[in-house]
């Protein structure tokens, strides 16, 4: 009988592989829209970025937690182990924020032109590439301190261990240190949570008030049609929707399992797969809710 640390481990490979076409198949759009000189979007230079997030975290996430149910504990040294974590963590954040931007953008471009707002967002489109790059230097050197608190399995003797991972170790430094990195990751995440919920709840009353000026137009037509701002409203919302939910269910297990030295595998692995879930949906939201998109990747 297959035990239940395998089948999570085989969730996760199986999320991994669909995670990385789905991505695949929009960096494959970015692709083609440089190779025709097309200009991309605000919003696709965005999922862009959210594409390259997501897939370094699929790879970084994904593939090391699978192989080490295979027999593969130490395919990973101490250099290994400390690339892998950090680059997981840089793409992770920047999904985070990339996300954030996405929904604020989204919840930016819908408001009306006589707006207090209106000023920003005739600007935005023309400079949104500029944060977006932002984000990676922000984590990249935010994510400095990570290398330092991981090592090599062939460590795990190590009394500094706090966490077994399977294939690599998570060291505790000192309680002074790791108070300061749990803020400011901490204060990071909730910063960008925050401002997802306020162009949620944005989008939301967007698409209330949308609904009630057309109520009479969808009465007395037999087959309304939505037009692709709301569309890419409903889409953008849904989206951030999961990110919010996958991430605080991802975070109570991690926060779960910190509480504990060597938590059992299985909290472990389930905090990974929840974590994997929002890169590896996203890409077929995005895909399915832009017909611009979709037809582009399946001409690539």
């Amino acid at each position: 009988m297959i035990s239940f640390d395998l089948a999570i481990d085989m969730a996760i490979l199986a999320q991994t592989g669909i995670g990385m076409v789905g991505n695949a198949s929009l960096l494959c759009h970015y692709i083609c829209s440089l190779c025709r000189r097309q200009r991309l979007r605000p919003l696709e230079q965005i999922i862009n970025h959210l594409a390259l997030a997501n897939t370094l975290t699929l790879l970084c996430g994904g593939i090391p937690r699978t192989m080490a149910p295979f027999g593969l504990k130490y395919f990973l040294n101490d250099v290994g182990c400390k690339l892998v974590f950090y680059f997981h963590r840089v793409a992770w954040g920047n999904s985070l924020s990339t996300t954030c931007l996405l929904g604020g953008f989204q919840a930016l471009s819908i408001r009306p032109t006589n707006s207090r707002w209106a000023e920003l967002k005739f600007k935005s489109p023309k400079h949104i590439n500029s944060p977006c790059i932002l984000s990676w230097v922000f984590h990249l050197l935010g994510n400095i301190i990570v290398p330092m608190r991981v090592t090599g399995q062939k460590n795990h003797g190590n009394s500094s261990v706090k966490l077994n991972l399977g294939y690599c170790s998570r060291v505790f430094i000192n309680a002074i240190t790791e108070s300061i990195c749990s803020v400011i990751f901490s204060s990071v995440d909730v910063i960008c949570l925050g401002l997802m919920i306020w162009a949620s709840g944005s989008m939301i009353i967007f698409l209330w008030r949308h609904k009630q000026r057309v109520q009479y137009i969808h009465s007395t037509r037999r087959s309304p049609q939505i037009s692709p701002e709301t569309r890419a409203t409903k889409s953008i919302l849904i989206l951030v929707s999961a990110f919010v939910i996958f991430y605080s269910l991802s975070s109570a297990f991690e926060m779960y399992a910190y509480l504990f030295d060597n938590p059992q595998l299985w909290l472990v692995n389930t905090s990974v797969f929840l974590a994997s879930c929002f890169p590896t949906l996203s890409p077929f939201l995005l895909l399915k809710s832009d017909t611009h998109i979709s037809s582009l990747c399946s001409s690539c």
